[in-house]
């Protein structure tokens, strides 16, 4: 009897050091995280403010570290600075709501690419559609504006837009005269964002830079 007993608590003793084992084990190996885990963050993603979607979210856990790897899709008219600020604030919303989380690698995709035609349904491709003839148009009025009005004051060196809140904010950079006094160069800046924000309804900022080297002749 003590022979049956002794035998059936080696072999629980046994069992008990295999699974310390086992799990000991998979501390050390580097282990994908099951999508249903990864839930949780992918709403915490989607919940950002400039986020239209997120996929190809995957998650490895080494040791006690969580590491995850995803790609954010933004507007495609966002520019690089805009979008960086977007993919930081997703970072800090992950480490702030799932401190399990060691490092987050972000991959920022515009939305043009996130689907193709084929995938896409009729009414999101009349979408995209649209708002790329709205900031052709916006592009087509700022540069007869400057080329009408301000043409011997300023010349446009780069027109960038911005789409946030369904509004058109436009960055402008131009050139100036070299002869031209500091002063009148921001009353002129400042006529023409006047003159932009009159003449396009959809465009809720207009910034315009002033640049003095290669200038105009």
């Amino acid at each position: 009897e003590h022979g049956i007993i002794n035998g059936s608590v080696f072999g629980f003793q046994h069992h008990v050091h295999w699974l310390i084992s086992l799990f000991s084990v998979l501390e050390l190996v580097d282990a994908a995280i099951p999508a249903q885990q990864l839930e949780p963050i992918r709403q915490t993603i989607l919940q950002v403010e400039g986020v239209k979607g997120c996929h190809r979210l995957r998650g490895r856990r080494a040791g006690s570290s969580l590491y995850l790897d995803v790609h954010i899709v933004v507007d495609p008219f966002s520019s690089v600075s805009v979008a960086h600020e977007v993919g930081e604030y997703v970072r800090g919303q992950i480490n702030k709501n799932h401190p399990q989380v060691s490092e987050v690698f972000i991959h920022i995709d515009p939305a043009f690419l996130q689907f193709s035609s084929s995938m896409m349904d009729h009414d999101s491709i009349q979408k995209e559609s649209n708002i790329c003839k709205e900031i052709k148009l916006v592009e087509a009025t700022v540069s007869e504006i400057f080329s009408s009005r301000f043409s011997e004051k300023m010349m446009i060196k780069r027109v960038t837009p911005h789409l946030l809140h369904s509004k058109i904010w436009l960055q402008i950079e131009v050139a100036m005269p070299s002869t031209m006094t500091i002063q009148d160069a921001m009353r002129a800046a400042e006529d023409a964002e006047k003159e932009i924000l009159k003449a396009v309804s959809n465009v809720a900022r207009v910034s315009i830079q002033l640049s003095l080297k290669n200038s105009l002749p």
